[in-house]
């Protein structure tokens, strides 16, 4: 729908914002403090967060060093995969599980099929 934009994207989506998007570069300035604060507000405790993947590997890039722009080249995620990340510190880092997708089912679904029978009436597909 807009050729251009995805062009632009393409080539860098590290500095490039679509419209009415944030570009790599706004998204780790918003995610990267946030991150930090956590870490440093809780110090040696197991923090979960879940994000969409272009965040996850924007914020693995920054803590491990790599070159943000290529962030969709270096790293792979996902969806739904597991990362577990060990703080020394605030900025500091070791990766100790990536992309992990254990939990998928045989089918390679991160989400297996829930029955309508078991769902709520505000999931259930009629309505």
């Amino acid at each position: 729908r807009f050729p251009e934009e995805a062009a632009e994207w393409e080539k860098d989506p590290y500095t490039f914002a679509p419209l009415g998007g944030e570009s790599g570069l706004a998204v780790t300035a918003r995610a990267l403090p946030a991150l930090i604060e956590l870490v440093r507000e809780y110090p040696g405790k197991n923090i979960l967060i879940v994000s969409h993947k272009a965040t996850i590997r924007l914020l693995l890039s920054s803590l491990l060093g790599f070159d943000p722009r290529r962030y969709r080249d270096n790293l792979d995620q996902k969806p739904a995969a597991l990362n577990i990340a060990d703080f020394r510190d605030a900025t500091r880092a070791r990766l100790t599980l990536f992309n992990d997708t254990s939990h998928y089912d045989k089918a390679g679904k991160a989400i297996p099929e829930i029955p309508e029978a078991q769902l709520s009436k505000w999931w259930s597909r009629g309505g």
